[in-house]
């Protein structure tokens, strides 16, 4: 195999000479302005360190990161990648937040609107595919780490077509009160078509039992499942109704003696629907919670000790993890896959962050020691996230890991060999608090883009881009001198999502060409 290190450094056309020819000359060039294969374009964008290279494009205005890919490109799972890059810490290290997605090749297939998101991702909901994700702001200072936000629906043509803004009457810190509350760390939808969000709410609490005051300040959990055509709760859980505040391994730290700066004990980060309950994960205890709907706990997978079943191995061990999922539940057991961080920012360095498969026996019994079947690391590239992060299983096998504070994502192999690897920015300055890779076939609402430009030689360069487009192949090209006297000059390829090429005449239209059929026309430019 030949391990390829590949990064989009594409330069487009328009960088070669651009001074102006003669008039004889021009008449000469422009009967050699052949339309040509078509090109990939894009130009890379640099700054002062600590900024990470971006891309930059004629005929759309974002500007995603530079992946840095190493892979082998084979037997990568089918998909494209979908991922929420912003700056995790200052300096600013990234030239853009916002949602995108990109292939394997790191070539841009979406851009989402500049805005601090996070779980972007593709769900069935009552039957269609829906692109979601959520979009709000995030908590800084001394209560980083949750957020206020809505969840958004888009149809396969990129149309908004639900906006959830939950409203739960929180208590912030700062006494501020959000448009919409819903926290950043969950969005998943249940087989009723509800959706599944969490929130954090700042109240009284006995923090007595952890070395804090009697009268207290925490912050509390809430796990609500929602109707997302109203908004209406459908069902509410509290973590501090359910679960000892002693049960937590994060230090006070100063923190729980008033409301500024409620003591972040639970801290969920992982909550989806199981059986006729809800599994969700709890950093700060290094726990994973299975409650019934009659909100009751009925066992504890804790990351030291097994809780309520019996000792993890020790290559099993977990602790400040997140993104916990149930795979294979059966009568008698079930398998669950999380991202274990196995470091915090009280308790950094000490262990190699790694990916975890446990199978637990079930009912949940101490005589039932969880078994370890997949244990993901790349001894390559130790790498320690303190925080965020996610673990997909793929459906050839493969599995993706996103790490957070570390801009990173690795696909593995069933073997637990990295196939493929891609970086989008500065370790911990910039930041993706998941990354998933789905199949995805979206044909947007708008029209092609279209940027006719004047070249050096002569003749004209023209650049197309669709945003969000996953099925052009090609692009027909109609030319002429005047916008009222258009012809047919050929068809180029489809070379990624910004498509150049050459033109004799200054006036164009492009067709995108697709499964057999235009799928769209831009409209006519003149350069």
């Amino acid at each position: 195999m030949i391990l390829a290190m590949f990064s989009l450094s594409v330069v487009a056309v328009e960088d070669a000479d651009t001074s102006v020819p003669s008039e004889r000359d021009q008449k000469h060039s422009t009967s050699n302005c052949s339309l040509g294969p078509g090109q990939e374009s894009h130009r890379i964008g640099t700054g002062p360190k600590p900024l990470w290279p971006w891309q930059i494009f004629e005929s759309a205005p974002f500007n995603p990161p530079l992946l840095n890919i190493t892979s082998t490109f084979e037997h990568l799972a089918p998909g494209l990648l979908f991922l929420t890059p912003s700056n995790f810490r200052p300096p600013p290290a990234a030239k853009e937040a916002a949602p995108i997605i990109v292939n394997d090749f790191g070539q841009l297939v979406w851009n989402g609107p500049n805005t601090d998101a996070t779980n972007l991702q593709v769900f069935s909901y009552r039957g269609h595919q829906v692109l979601s994700y959520w979009s709000g702001v995030s908590s800084a200072g001394a209560n980083v780490g949750h957020g206020y936000g809505n969840i958004k629906f888009l149809d396969t043509s990129y149309n908004e077509i639900l906006t959830v803004c939950p409203q739960f009457g929180l208590t912030t810190p700062e006494n501020i009160k959000y448009p919409c509350e819903a926290d950043f760390h969950e969005v998943s939808i249940t087989d009723r078509n509800t959706l599944i969000v969490g929130a954090y709410n700042a109240t009284r609490a006995d923090l007595s039992s952890v070395g804090g005051p009697v009268d207290g300040w925490v912050f509390d959990n809430l796990v609500f499942e929602l109707d997302p055509q109203n908004g209406a709760i459908l069902y509410r859980w509290s973590a501090l109704e359910h679960v000892p505040i002693n049960e937590t391994k994060q230090p006070l730290q100063g923190t729980g003696r008033n409301q500024s700066q409620p003591f972040d004990w639970f801290h969920a980060n992982s909550i989806v629907e199981l059986e006729d309950g809800f599994l969700i994960n709890a950093r700060h205890t290094w726990t994973i919670y299975f409650f019934g709907s009659d909100s009751h706990i009925r066992w504890r997978l804790e990351g030291a000790t097994g809780g309520d079943f019996g000792p993890l191995p020790t290559t099993g061990r977990f602790s400040w993890q997140h993104h916990a999922r149930p795979h294979q539940v059966l009568n008698g057991s079930i398998t669950l896959s999380l991202f274990n961080n196995y470091n915090s920012a009280v308790d950094n360095g000490t262990h190699q962050t790694t990916g975890l498969e446990l199978q637990l026996l079930l009912p949940a019994h101490k005589s039932h020691s969880p078994k370890l079947l997949k244990r993901l690391i790349d001894p390559t590239r130790p790498i320690y996230a303190d925080s965020q992060g996610s673990y997909q299983t793929l459906p050839n096998g493969n599995t993706l890991m996103n790490y957070g504070q570390i801009p990173l994502a690795r696909e593995y192999n069933p073997a637990g060999d990295v196939i493929w690897t891609g970086q989008y920015g500065p370790d911990n300055l910039v930041q993706g608090y998941r990354g998933f890779k789905q199949e995805w076939h979206a044909t947007p609402a708008a029209d092609p883009s279209l940027v006719v430009k004047k070249g050096g030689d002569g003749c004209y360069i023209g650049y197309v881009s669709w945003n969000g487009a996953t099925d052009v192949k090609a692009w027909a090209i109609e030319a002429g001198l005047e916008e009222c006297r258009l012809d047919r000059v050929g068809e180029v390829r489809y070379k990624g999502f910004e498509t150049s090429f050459r033109l004799a005449e200054p006036c164009a239209r492009v067709l995108a060409v697709g499964n057999g059929q235009t799928l769209a026309r831009s409209n006519i430019v003149c350069g």
